[in-house]
């Protein structure tokens, strides 16, 4: 799956350590984006399409729309080639509440985007527009494009650039 798998927990409540828990979980590598880069690019495609089924997760969870508000490498690792969250403190699923679009705004450092306010009044799709530009921000602009075969880099361009705008992308423009 795209979390990492708890096998154990033990609680533990005494007056030696109060508030003790303790988890065991499957084993997997740190993220370490130097070593990824040196990886084939068949191999960062791979972990790509897997932080992309992971993204299609979070917008559908069961609970509803999960983002992860610390959003960066470190909280996640490789198990079995396939890119799994570790820490999940930082997850969400409260869509802002707003009055007007303006309520609806993510800075970012290279770029802004101002969201729809719903009737219901909540930014529409806040979590998962978060989660897919930091996406883009630090996994795609890095692993994508460097060292693509030639004849998938104006595809590929365009898909990163898409996910960087918060645009769409029609199959038809890539045929």
């Amino acid at each position: 799956f795209f979390f990492f798998q708890l096998y154990g927990e033990c609680y533990q409540d005494s007056n030696d350590i109060p508030d003790t828990l303790t988890t065991i979980t499957e084993l997997g590598s740190p993220l370490e984006m130097i070593q990824l880069l040196q990886t084939s690019w068949e191999d960062r495609f791979r972990i790509c399409l897997s932080l992309v089924r992971l993204l299609h997760y979070l917008a559908h969870s069961p609970l509803g729309s999960v983002t992860l508000l610390d959003f960066r490498p470190r909280q996640f690792v490789i198990v079995d080639g396939e890119l799994k969250v570790t820490d999940l403190d930082d997850a969400s699923i409260e869509e802002s509440s707003c009055t007007s679009n303006s309520d609806c705004f993510m800075e970012f450092p290279a770029r802004n985007f101002t969201l729809p306010c719903s009737v219901e009044g909540r930014c529409q799709n806040m979590n998962e527009k978060r989660n897919l530009y930091n996406a883009y921000r630090f996994f795609f602009t890095y692993l994508l494009p460097h060292s693509a075969p030639s004849s998938l880099r104006p595809l590929l361009d365009k898909i990163v650039n898409a996910t960087g705008k918060h645009t769409k992308c029609s199959n038809a423009n890539y045929l």
